[in-house]
């Protein structure tokens, strides 16, 4: 099992929690193809597919991440979606996801969001 994490910096971590699993849940009501399942509290939240998963912790200051997918191509998937709604939904927070491999990372470089790679000004 392939495994990325990232800590999003915010101090409304449970609010983009809540947006991101009601967005994918209302997804996959309206496309059942995508054959994904949603349950979520306001601390947690967990975003199944049959290919991957995304945990999601609410805590102070921050929203935890763990991606975890069997192959390297479904891992990124799950990267690339959760990040750029949560990057879409905390636009005016400036939410910056990064993740970085926690197994079998070997000598890879954390993964960047594509508006760090342009060195978009923070704060």
């Amino acid at each position: 099992m392939l495994i990325a994490e990232a800590h999003v910096q915010t101090e409304r971590s449970s609010r983009f929690l809540n947006q991101l699993c009601q967005h994918v849940n209302h997804l996959a009501q309206v496309h059942p193809q995508m054959q994904a399942h949603v349950e979520w509290s306001d601390d947690r939240g967990v975003i199944s597919f049959g290919w991957g998963r995304c945990t999601l912790r609410a805590e102070p200051g921050a929203l935890t991440l763990r991606a975890e997918a069997r192959d390297e191509e479904s891992l990124q998937r799950i990267e690339q979606r959760v990040a750029d709604n949560l990057e879409r939904f905390g636009r005016r927070d400036h939410l910056t996801v990064n993740w970085t491999r926690s197994q079998g990372a070997g000598e890879q470089l954390p993964r960047q969001s594509p508006r760090d790679r342009g060195g978009h000004p923070h704060g």
